[in-house]
């Protein structure tokens, strides 16, 4: 239950940051009247299209990827923290 609750709070943290700085990079170029892709390798995070008078904001499948990537790193960094946390109350180094 714990390693749920570690991989579901890095998900959720993680995709609320990306989010948010996928959005403010969005608003940062339509303010500047300009096109942007944000992708890694071929799965698009953010894309921002200025076409004649409208502008299109997408957001990805990559902005998933990257909240389920930040799960798992957490998942490992709560692994790894209990682990030396139970050699200290054993007292084994």
């Amino acid at each position: 239950m714990r390693s749920l609750r570690a991989f579901l709070l890095g998900v959720l943290a993680t995709g609320l940051v990306a989010y948010a700085a996928a959005a403010a990079l969005a608003v940062a170029a339509q303010a500047g009247e300009r096109s942007l892709d944000l992708s890694l390798g071929p799965v698009v995070v953010m894309s921002v299209t200025e076409r004649a008078d409208t502008t299109t904001t997408t957001f990805g499948p990559g902005l998933l990827l990257l909240a389920v990537t930040g799960g798992l790193v957490n998942l490992a960094l709560a692994a790894l923290i209990r682990r030396r946390a139970e050699r200290q109350v054993h007292r084994v180094d």
